[in-house]
């Protein structure tokens, strides 16, 4: 996984949803998928992100790096307030363990956001 739009097309799937969900990805040192996890769906306004099971993948996989993504199934992938603190939250967590979180990417039908890509990671 090398840039924002190979992330795009590897959490695809989780755009349409009328649903909130939280997906992740799990990638070696030389970004190489390593496996992905779904986190439980949410509400159409909100998805839980567990940060405990987050760090027990990660550890578990030994990845160096994560990916995190979810939908917002209104249509407008802005990151609300919630969105840039749990962001920061699994950052700092991760980072507490040496791993990195690469990017988090909010899909919706009128487009997508990379946290990367706008300099907030």
């Amino acid at each position: 996984m090398r840039d924002a739009e190979s992330a795009r097309a590897l959490f695809a799937t989780i755009a349409a949803l009328s649903y909130e969900m939280v997906a992740l990805a799990y990638l070696d040192p030389d970004r190489r998928l390593l496996g992905m996890r779904h986190a439980l769906p949410g509400d159409e306004a909100a998805a839980e992100v567990p940060v405990r099971l987050i760090l027990r993948d990660a550890l578990g996989m030994d990845a160096a790096s994560v990916v995190m993504a979810h939908n917002h199934p209104g249509g407008d992938p802005t990151p609300s307030t919630a969105d840039r603190a749990v962001t920061r939250r699994v950052a700092r967590a991760l980072g507490m363990v040496d791993i990195t979180l690469m990017d988090h990417i909010v899909l919706a039908a009128q487009g997508s956001f990379s946290f990367r890509a706008m300099g907030l990671l």
